[in-house]
């Protein structure tokens, strides 16, 4: 199964990648396999992004300004 990190993610400790039909939110400083914090539906991908972001301790504004 192959996975896609979104790029717009920022990359200081956890990133999103989708996996088939669901969206992963892993540890990207892990080293060895990667550890799935939580997951979620392909429709719900907005929520994903944010909780992402906040656990990067950026403001969810950031992302939001992203795709204005």
């Amino acid at each position: 199964m192959s996975a896609t990190v979104i790029p717009l993610l920022p990359r200081s400790g956890f990133t999103v990648r989708r996996v088939g039909e669901r969206w992963e939110l892993v540890n990207s400083r892990h080293y060895g396999r990667a550890v799935v914090l939580n997951a979620w539906p392909r429709d719900r991908h907005t929520e994903a992004f944010e909780h992402c972001y906040r656990l990067n301790g950026r403001k969810v504004e950031d992302l939001l300004a992203a795709f204005r």
